[in-house]
């Protein structure tokens, strides 16, 4: 993540926030598909701030979340961003410049790995948007 962030001249900084140790059964590549999926979305709309991934085992399963400090996601736009070909479009953009595949594909990988994804806005006191935030649960290994 921090390799892929590089290029931002160091006005984007990628942390590692708790992190547990933790083992998950399942497909290698496509679980390292999912982290970059999940952090090139993040690193799409989030200019510059702060992007966090954190790992979380909790009693047979294993949470995984990145986080950003980014623009959020728009409401209306919240039940449909793990859809197929869905692509959110910021404001002023006329058409996406992804092919909105990357997170239907993480949604299918999580769901192979029988496991579940959600995404929801980060929100400060005042009920301002202070980023997104994507979390996976998976079954931790036995």
């Amino acid at each position: 993540a921090r390799i892929m962030a590089n290029g931002r001249n160091g006005n984007l900084k990628v942390t590692l926030g708790h992190e547990d140790q933790a083992l998950v059964e399942g497909d290698p590549d496509r679980l390292k598909q999912l982290l970059l999926n999940l952090v090139e979305n993040a690193l799409k709309y989030t200019p510059s701030g702060e992007i966090q991934l954190a790992m979380h085992k909790q009693t047979g399963e294993v949470g995984i979340s990145v986080s950003d400090t980014g623009m959020g996601i728009p409401p209306e736009d919240v039940p449909h961003i793990f859809e197929r070909f869905y692509r959110e479009r910021p404001a002023g953009e006329k058409f996406g410049t992804h092919s909105g595949l990357g997170l239907s594909i993480s949604r299918q990988i999580v769901e192979a790995h029988r496991g579940s994804i959600r995404a929801e806005n980060r929100l400060g006191p005042d009920g301002q948007v202070l980023g997104a935030r994507f979390i996976v649960r998976l079954p931790a290994a036995q």
